[in-house]
């Protein structure tokens, strides 16, 4: 799976642009404003921030900031559902989909190997939406495993609509570890590092998320739960692909 190419997702730019504002809202651009971001969250609230012809990202007709584009991205057929779509200063998809991304290789690796003969992977190709039993909504990618009696097992990244900054792994609906990504605190203390310091922060970041994956599938599987929360599990999601069967 390909690296994501932009930085890891903060804070939106604000939505509350000025009338009248002529220049390109992305850092160290002088170029005018031609543009609006044409996101609309599920409660009718529009981005509205302006971008020059270089820096909005097109999709279709319609041109996004960056924050938005990769949200819509992310949540494949469901980014044309308004149901699915975060508040505008929400980062909670972008967020699941950059670490599930970037981390990939890392968080794979510690599904794959807890895999039992016969057993097969099934991968998330897509950010999904479900509700907590109170109604809040949260955004999760993961994998599922199966073999022939089913799907036994669900270990997933996770973030919740009231928590933006929260990455939490969850097996099943259960929560076995809960994180903050290194670099939203940096963001909002304005702190600089460098590149390589970055890169270092967020690859012992993906080890402290495999940490807790690995956690969760030595636990037991859905099977010894009860097949209610096999179906449980299984109620908002489908499978997108087969990662490989371990023989």
């Amino acid at each position: 799976m390909a690296l994501a190419q932009t930085p890891p997702p903060g804070r939106p730019e604000s939505p509350d642009v000025r009338r009248g504002a002529e220049v390109c809202r992305e850092h160290g651009c002088a170029s005018p404003a031609t543009l609006r971001c044409e996101y609309v969250d599920s409660h009718g609230q529009p981005c509205g921030t302006r971008w020059c012809a270089d820096h909005a990202r097109g999709m279709g007709e319609h041109r996004y900031c960056r924050r938005h584009a990769a949200t819509v991205t992310a949540l494949g057929a469901k980014g044309g559902d308004p149901r699915a779509l975060p508040s505008v200063g929400n980062r909670g998809v972008s967020l699941v989909s950059w670490i599930f991304t970037e981390g990939h290789s890392t968080l794979n690796a510690a599904v794959t190997a807890r895999l039992r003969p016969g057993e097969v992977l099934f991968e998330d190709g897509a950010v999904n939406v479900s509700r907590h039993l109170g109604g809040a909504r949260c955004w999760e990618q993961g994998w599922r495993v199966g073999n022939r009696d089913g799907i036994v097992r669900r270990v997933a990244l996770r973030v919740d609509e009231n928590d933006d900054t929260m990455v939490s792994v969850v097996d099943g609906h259960t929560v076995v570890g809960r994180h903050v990504p290194p670099w939203i605190p940096r963001q909002r203390g304005g702190d600089q590092v460098t590149a390589a310091a970055g890169a270092s922060d967020r690859s012992r970041f993906y080890a402290l998320l495999a940490s807790s994956v690995r956690r969760a599938l030595a636990g037991p599987g859905l099977a010894e739960r009860g097949r209610g929360a096999e179906a449980d599990a299984g109620a908002h999601l489908t499978p997108s692909g087969i990662a490989r069967r371990r023989r």
